[in-house]
C-alpha cells in the first residue's frame, strides 16, 4: 500500500533500501483483466518498463518515499501523505500480521 509504503520510508536509510510505490499499468492484457473488463489500455511491455525503470534506473539510486504513475513521479491520494492515518494503518497492519504467540 502506498500509504505504508511512505511510512516505511521514512524509517529506513536510502542509502541502503529506499521504498517506493508504483502504479505499472492500466488494465494491462491479462487474462484477469481480459476476463472482467473485456479489454486493455496499456501493454505488457508497460508494466514490466515501469518496474524495471524503479529498480534499475541511476538516476533513481537513494529517491525513497515516492508514488510513480508508470514512469512519472505522481501524487498519491491526498490521505496517503497524513502522518496520523499512516500510524494508523501501520499499526492496524502491525497488529494483523503479528505472530500469536
Amino acid at each position: 500500500m502506498i500509504t505504508t509504503g511512505f511510512a516505511l520510508a521514512r524509517q529506513l536509510d536510502p542509502h541502503r533500501i529506499t521504498v517506493n510505490s508504483l502504479h505499472p499499468a492500466t488494465y494491462m492484457p491479462t487474462k484477469m483483466v481480459l476476463e472482467s473488463v473485456g479489454y486493455s489500455i496499456d501493454s505488457l511491455e508497460t508494466g514490466l518498463q515501469a518496474a524495471l525503470r524503479l529498480l534499475l534506473a541511476p538516476e533513481l539510486d537513494g529517491v525513497t518515499g515516492q508514488f510513480y504513475d508508470r514512469t512519472r513521479a505522481a501524487k498519491a491520494h491526498a490521505d496517503a501523505y497524513d502522518p496520523s492515518i499512516q500510524q494508523k494503518l501501520w499499526d492496524l497492519s502491525t497488529r494483523l500480521t503479528k505472530r500469536p504467540e
